[in-house]
């Protein structure tokens, strides 16, 4: 007969009792209090705790309900790629899908049986759970593998009784690997009336660079990159532009699981960061329903894998044009929004508008409705862009409209002239002013104006200011100007 272990483990704040539940060899409740799970925070336990976690093993979690119009929770093991839902793979219980467990019940309990590839995740980076409209009562690892622990646990050597590495300090935590940056600050961002608020529901503002094409320019997704930017540049985001149907995008000719895996690497590096990421299908100068059936099959495979994750917004289509907003736009974004919110119910949207993302008086006309947390795009160039463009804009804010400028530049719309340092700080001082959130283009060394780096720099990391161009050093100038 196969002995089976239980060993108990505490979330969050019983910081105390991680010593005894380690060389604990059975069964033992020691949390004597409930813990309420709440989208913006993590519960976490220690990679530690699951060294002797084996394929079969089982966690069991008790649970009350305290919302009944609405309450599910996950919960994940940390591997080396990032959060992957337990049971990711394997047969889930009922209820699962992508993550999620939807608890039907005012109260009960669930028992998660552990894959092999769950087992491997929580060695190597412990548990994270997080939820909402539940209390969790007690969660109970059995091990159920014989021969699992070769000497009884209470002649094991003692692990010493440090504090585990990932638990939670109450603080916002980011539902990606990283529990430093801008997420662990500021958290899960929705979107209220015509601006962006953080899980503390204090207005927020993103501000960073966006990627030139990753089949062109992959190079610069690359985690040292991305920490220059956020802690040289004072950004907190990254825009990653995946062109569908220009040479060698995604629907003309390139490698699609190359480029998606550079869009997965951007996500993850970014999220180690805490950095929020922005995931732009970059349609450019086109119908999107040229590509849509494309997109669709991209964004359900990228908000799969992503969903829980809440430093991740995602742009639908870059700069449309011949597209009117009511006849296209709006009923394209309706057939893509589901596609992400089947596996990221409550993820940002962001949504171009016609006109290479110009018209966002059109939209404000006829917002979307049947979804939250939508954005709109509008795109500037400054030399090209000036007060009449402010104007349309400030009239679409003051409609309500919530608007994201996804893409500027200081120069002509071109991209290769009239760099205009007057009209940018015309623009900057405007974003100031309604708290607009903006990426700059773009992150590349392409001889062009709208380039930050010098075609003659060839480095992808610690970027000086000798390395960056007329436009590069305005922008850095300003992102540093902006409050963290």
């Amino acid at each position: 007969m196969r002995d089976y272990i239980r060993r108990t483990f505490v979330l969050a704040a019983l910081l105390a009792a991680f010593a005894s539940f380690l060389s604990a060899e059975s069964s033992v409740k020691l949390l004597n209090r409930t813990v309420s799970l709440s989208w913006s925070d993590n519960v976490t336990v220690a990679e530690e705790a699951f060294s002797d976690v084996q394929a079969g093993d089982t966690i069991e979690i008790k649970y009350k309900s305290i919302k009944a119009d609405y309450h599910k929770f996950k919960v994940y093991g940390v591997g080396s790629s990032g959060w992957q839902p337990l049971g990711y793979g394997g047969v889930r219980g009922a209820g699962f899908a992508n993550g999620d467990l939807e608890v039907d019940k005012n109260s009960g309990s669930v028992v998660i049986t552990l894959t092999a590839d769950d087992a491997s995740n929580l060695k190597k980076g412990g548990l994270i759970m997080h939820g909402y409209g539940l209390k969790v009562s007690a969660m109970t690892l059995a091990l159920a593998s014989a021969g699992t622990l070769t000497v009884p646990a209470s002649q094991r050597p003692h692990k010493p009784n440090t504090e585990p590495k990932s638990i939670s300090d109450g603080k916002a935590q980011a539902t990606g690997p990283a529990a430093t940056g801008p997420f662990a600050e500021h958290g899960k961002l929705h979107v209220d009336g015509a601006y962006l608020y953080d899980s503390h529901n204090s207005r927020y503002r993103l501000y960073g660079l966006s990627t030139h094409g990753l089949a062109w320019f992959g190079d610069y997704v690359n985690k040292d990159g991305f920490k220059s930017l956020r802690d040289d540049w004072n950004s907190n985001v990254i825009r990653l532009a995946l062109y569908p149907g220009e040479y060698n995008g995604y629907c003309n000719g390139g490698n699609q699981e190359q480029l998606k895996k550079l869009v997965c690497d951007g996500i993850d590096y970014a999220s180690s960061l805490g950095m929020y990421v922005i995931v732009d299908w970059h349609v450019l100068s086109a119908n999107p329903n040229q590509h849509k059936e494309a997109a669709k099959t991209f964004f359900a495979d990228i908000s799969r894998k992503y969903g829980s994750y809440g430093n991740v917004l995602y742009e639908i289509c870059n700069e449309p044009t011949g597209s009117d907003w009511d006849r296209v736009l709006k009923p394209y974004a309706e057939e893509l929004i589901p596609v992400i919110r089947q596996n990221a119910p409550d993820a940002i949207v962001i949504v171009g508008t016609n006109t290479w993302s110009q018209e966002v008086d059109k939209a404000a006309k006829n917002p979307i409705s049947a979804y939250k947390n939508i954005m709109y795009t509008l795109h500037f160039y400054a030399d090209t862009h000036t007060q009449w463009m402010r104007d349309r804009l400030e009239t679409a804010i003051k409609a309500g409209l919530p608007v994201f400028i996804t893409e500027f530049g200081t120069c002509d719309a071109s991209g290769n002239g009239g760099f205009n340092q007057g009209e940018s700080q015309k623009w900057f001082d405007f974003m100031n002013k309604y708290g607009i959130s903006c990426c700059n283009w773009s992150l590349c060394n392409k001889d062009e104006t709208a380039s930050v780096i010098k075609s003659s720099c060839k480095k992808l990391s610690g970027w000086s200011e000798g390395d960056l161009t007329e436009s590069g050093r305005l922008i850095r100038q300003y992102f540093r100007s902006l409050k963290k």
